[in-house]
């Protein structure tokens, strides 16, 4: 596998005004991201970059307020709003919103994921934490960062890797001052890690699981963290704002989903999840008789991606790992003998939103102001 060779999408430049324009918020997905995001916004510090919301939406109700409306204001009008119709939210968006304006996709739906290409061309940022426009074909990635730069607005999708961890940034900076990701190593599933520390302390798999859905580290159906689906979708996108192409039927991740379970709906999937208590039981006991722990470990070179579960030695750092810790160690031309190494929390609503945040405060002290669209 070689770089790809399109150019990547580079921030617009950040530029300090004595009174900036404030920037208007709009979030879609209310659920625990959105609303941790929107708890946020109220509660953070002015630092001369006002963000101000003006719409929010889930699948059952869409509001809007004044711009000079506070985040109580949207949650009370949430409550007796009407069911969102999509064309009528974008026509606003794109036709009457003020700018500059910053579209949060925080619903992990691939109806809105199709609809940021429209948002962008109309000159309207986009951060989303939801992996899904990014892992489309290689060709949908590079539209995107293309029509942004066309544009002149940014797409931002930090969390959609390492939640609140600077991993996508890092990777941009090491490519944007001319060094060469040569490969990635890592622990990337927040989820997973939490599951083998929680067997390790005695839980049984089934009762682990649960434990994740409930604390809401996993993902809307767990079983797209237990297939290693969630580490192919990160791994893909970091190779992908590492410069290679690289479409999704070419990685390989081994599921940790039973057979027999896996087209079972959702509820009926995690109360038959005890089936396969004892086989972990098994693994778990190997691992520990080794002075070793189970791991879910995603590789990337230019050979291409994989990932699976692996005995780690427990006196390294991947075998360290606890709670729903990531681990991302970088080998590039630069960090060729010890690699980058980024870690820290990786699951979360808190974190994810600190992080979603944090990319919608790098757009407002970088945009710029402009006027109602035509």
């Amino acid at each position: 596998m070689t770089p790809h060779s399109s150019s990547l999408a580079s921030p617009v430049a950040e530029s300090k005004s004595s009174s900036p324009s404030p920037t208007h918020v709009y979030v879609a997905g209310m659920g625990d991201i959105g609303t941790a995001l929107v708890q946020q916004i109220h509660a953070r510090g002015e630092d001369g970059h006002a963000l101000c919301l003006i719409g929010a939406c889930t699948t059952r109700r869409a509001a809007w307020v004044a711009p000079d409306c506070g985040p109580e204001a949207l949650l009370g009008e949430m409550e007796e709003a009407a069911p969102p119709d999509w064309s009528a939210i974008i026509d606003r968006l794109t036709q009457e919103a003020p700018r500059p304006l910053v579209f949060v996709d925080a619903t992990g739906a691939p109806d809105v994921a199709a609809r940021y290409e429209t948002l962008l061309q109309a000159g309207i940022h986009v951060v989303t934490p939801s992996k899904l426009a990014n892992t489309r074909s290689q060709a949908a990635f590079d539209r995107l960062r293309a029509v942004a730069a066309d544009a002149g607005v940014q797409y931002r999708y930090e969390t959609t890797v390492g939640a609140g961890l600077p991993v996508v940034q890092t990777v941009r900076t090491l490519v944007a001052t001319g060094d060469r990701v040569r490969s990635i190593r890592g622990v990337v599933s927040g989820t997973l890690t939490f599951l083998f520390s929680t067997l390790r302390d005695g839980c049984s798999f089934s009762e682990a699981v649960q434990a994740a859905v409930d604390r809401g580290y996993a993902e809307p159906d767990v079983r797209d963290d237990l297939s290693g689906n969630d580490v192919a979708r990160k791994f893909l996108i970091l190779a992908r704002t590492a410069g290679y192409a690289i479409e999704p039927s070419d990685v390989q991740v081994e599921s940790l989903v039973p057979d027999a379970l896996a087209e079972s709906p959702r509820d009926d999937f995690l109360r038959r999840l005890s089936g396969v208590d004892a086989r972990w039981q098994e693994r778990q006991a190997t691992a520990a008789a080794e002075d070793a722990v189970l791991q879910y470990v995603g590789h990337f070179s230019s050979e291409g991606i994989e990932g699976g579960l692996e005995l780690v030695p427990d006196s390294t750092a991947v075998g360290q790992l606890g709670a729903q810790e990531n681990l991302f160690e970088i080998t590039t031309d630069r960090y060729a003998d010890v690699p980058l190494v980024v870690r820290g929390p990786g699951a979360g609503p808190s974190v994810t939103a600190a992080g979603v945040l944090a990319d919608v405060l790098k757009i407002a002290r970088g945009a710029c102001p402009s006027s109602l669209p035509a």
